[in-house]
């Protein structure tokens, strides 16, 4: 088993290395690429999230080894699953955490919808200069029950953003995968002087709600309300710039 990983396809715009901590995740998005990924159904894979068997030490093991190597790179925590969906998976995303600084490691990126429950971790994020990010895609709590049923509420992303900010933490928000173009701009405008990089990418893998959005209209909006603020839109999103220039 490997721990860290290059991750490959369109994740590898986010990452150059990746680490998974747990099998399944609580957080029951319905917008999930996971379940198809491992030929589950939704709720096979979040009926029972549990840590991947030994991987504690398969991650030492790893970052010993890149360390070795001098390849310690940016690193994500984490893809398929949320490193803060439960109590216990913080508790092993801090155990991770460790491990990565001892190997003295630069760039760790971790990235979650579990809101304050990172916030324990600020501490360990901070004095290795590493960087905080928060899944965000709507503002509207309804909707984010609808699409998002198992992560923290909205409320609570937005406060440990914020909290990060207040240490200085570089902080990001993934504003992906975007199912209502209008929320996604309302949570830019919320948070844009706590922010220090954005992401943004559309919805994929549906394409009956894919087809009611003005993908090149959005691309516009999001480039006229972010300006010169650092910033990166996915070659999924991109690709609407042409639509717009012909």
């Amino acid at each position: 088993m490997v721990a860290i990983y290059q991750p490959q396809g369109k994740a590898r715009e986010y990452s150059e290395f990746a680490l998974n901590l747990y099998t399944g995740c609580s957080h029951a998005c319905r917008y999930c690429y996971c379940p198809a990924i491992m030929r589950k159904t939704l709720e096979e894979w979040t009926v029972n999230p549990h840590p991947r068997k030994g991987i504690i030490k398969q991650v030492e093991k790893d970052a010993k080894k890149m360390s070795e190597n001098n390849k310690t790179k940016d690193l994500l925590l984490c893809f398929m699953c949320d490193p803060y969906q439960s109590e216990e998976s913080a508790i092993l995303t801090r155990e991770a955490l460790e491990v990565l600084e001892k190997y003295k490691f630069k760039a760790v990126n971790v990235l979650t919808k579990g809101g304050t429950r990172a916030v324990k971790d600020f501490d360990i994020i901070s004095r290795n200069g590493w960087k905080f990010g928060s899944t965000i895609i709507m503002q509207n709590e309804s909707i984010r029950k609808h699409w998002e049923p198992g992560a923290s509420v909205i409320a609570s992303r937005y406060e440990a953003l914020k909290e990060a900010h207040r240490l200085g933490i570089h902080t990001w928000v993934s504003v992906e995968p975007v199912v209502d173009p209008d929320e996604a701009l309302r949570v830019i405008e919320d948070l844009i002087q706590y922010v220090s990089y954005w992401k943004v990418g559309k919805l994929n893998h549906n394409a009956a709600i894919e087809r009611t959005m003005d993908w090149a209209r959005f691309y516009k909006d999001v480039k006229t309300l972010l300006g010169d603020r650092p910033h990166y839109i996915k070659k999924d999103l991109q690709q609407y710039a042409k639509a717009l220039a012909s």
